[in-house]
């Protein structure tokens, strides 16, 4: 009797696996048809079965070359390609977005609630960390639906001010469980280890590199608690920590992260950042305290130079000088809307030049020929769409206020008031006018 060995064993056992494999493959590729059956044609497939009577019933189809064979049909749009999430710029994974599942929609909720059991109570930072102690205290060994909570207080944020504060980020990423969420290995780090969890904490960090928090040691060993060393997590808190100190102070006209209330000052704010003359001389004025009348009751914040009051001597009365805006200008989220005084701009004489200084310098065509003469210099005010001779925000940045101001402008700048002033205002309601015209029927009926 023939002994059967472990090698012979290991040999049938390979041949019965290529029998199943080659059986699966002509079962899924080849249709079954009858007997007696006449030719099929399919131009589909460019597949041909020949008429053959066999007794099983079955019959080998017979592949022949076709001159117009088909490329195969393109990938469908609908199906996302895994590898389009890498970023190509720095080969990064783009957080994704996920479907929200009825359980995640209801932790959701219940995260949602715990800040509405909250809203008695005054909006700080103690605040936002009692909702966070409340959350641990319900879940604190399995920590179901912590990605949902995060994703809610990361929202709550802006509403408690806390968009600037590195203790508020804190609070949430402790929120995330200890040591679970670590890979194992290097090569599970880069198949991404609970990829939801870690594309929930990457876009926390992005929010805090919009926002200019730079994160420091202690956040940064609370990352590694978390998600260990090796995580893409921590690949982007590297960056951020390498690069946000670098930007930090880049700026030359830097903003205050809360900015003030007052209207006035956020006015001052914004014409310091635009009129960036050295000279430049900020002037406040209230409606209610220079006027006797006024028509409403608002400020105005002027700014102009000495510069441009000696531009407004040289201005010929015959010219007109026009007010343009209102015009945006962000101050961090906050908008503010400025008016612009200026003239039309001085056309520059020509300058001739003699042909016989050009008999030895010899242009090409790829040279400008510029003619050696003494031009005067020109300031930073006169541009080539024109000379800017002063800008202003007013509370309330109607025509009204704007008169008001050019009558304010007056006391410094006498000739202003030989020379008309055109309003072009691109408020709604607002059309254009002479004021010279309002002020002679002004002084008539002051008379």
């Amino acid at each position: 009797m023939l002994k059967i060995t472990e090698p012979m064993q290991c040999i049938a056992r390979l041949v019965i696996k290529r029998q199943k494999l080659l059986s699966s493959l002509y079962h899924s590729s080849v249709p079954s048809c009858k007997e007696n059956k006449d030719i099929i044609s399919t131009d589909k497939e460019n597949i041909q079965i020949i008429k053959k009577e066999t007794d099983t019933g079955l019959m080998r189809p017979k592949f022949e070359a076709s001159q117009d064979i088909q490329s195969p049909p393109p990938p469908e749009e609908d199906q996302p390609n895994p590898r389009d999430r890498k970023n190509k710029i720095d080969m990064r994974f783009i957080p994704k977005t996920y479907t929200k599942t009825p359980q995640a929609i209801q932790f959701t909720k219940k995260s949602a609630l715990i800040f509405d059991s909250l809203e008695s109570k005054p909006k700080t930072l103690q605040t936002f960390k009692t909702a966070c102690n409340i959350y641990l205290d319900k879940e604190g060994l399995y920590r179901r639906g912590h990605v949902e909570f995060i994703y809610a207080a990361r929202d709550k944020l802006k509403e408690y001010n806390l968009n600037y504060d590195l203790n508020a980020y804190k609070a949430l990423m402790n929120v995330f469980p200890k040591e679970r969420l670590k890979p194992r290995s290097k090569i599970e780090a880069e198949f991404r280890r609970y990829p939801k969890q870690q594309d929930c904490a990457i876009e926390v960090l992005d929010t805090m590199g919009k926002n200019g928090v730079i994160p420091d040691v202690q956040f940064y060993n609370l990352i590694l608690s978390v998600f260990g060393e090796y995580s893409h997590v921590t690949r982007k808190l590297q960056r951020t920590m390498y690069w946000l100190p670098k930007f930090k102070h880049a700026n030359p006209w830097p903003i205050p992260k809360l900015l003030p209330d007052n209207k006035i000052e956020l006015a001052k704010l914004a014409l310091k950042r635009m009129a960036f003359d050295i000279n430049n001389e900020l002037t406040v004025w209230k409606t209610t305290e220079t006027e006797e009348n006024p028509n409403e009751d608002t400020f105005i914040v002027s700014a102009q130079s000495e510069k441009q009051r000696e531009l407004i001597k040289k201005l010929s009365p015959d010219k007109a000088v026009f007010v343009d805006g209102g015009y945006n200008v962000y101050l961090r989220n906050v908008m503010q809307t400025y008016f612009v005084l200026r003239a039309d701009p001085e056309h520059e004489p020509e300058v001739k030049v003699d042909e016989e200084e050009d008999l030895f310098n010899w242009t090409t065509i790829f040279e400008e020929e510029k003619p050696s003469s003494i031009v005067p210099k020109k300031s930073v005010h006169e541009q080539e769409d024109g000379v800017i001779l002063g800008m202003c925000i007013t509370g309330s940045s109607t025509r009204d206020s704007l008169v008001s101001w050019i009558r304010y402008l007056q006391d410094s700048n006498p000739n202003l008031e030989h020379i008309p002033v055109v309003f072009t205002l691109k408020t709604v309601g607002q059309g254009t006018d002479v004021v010279k015209y309002e002020q002679q029927n002004q002084k008539q009926s002051a008379s």
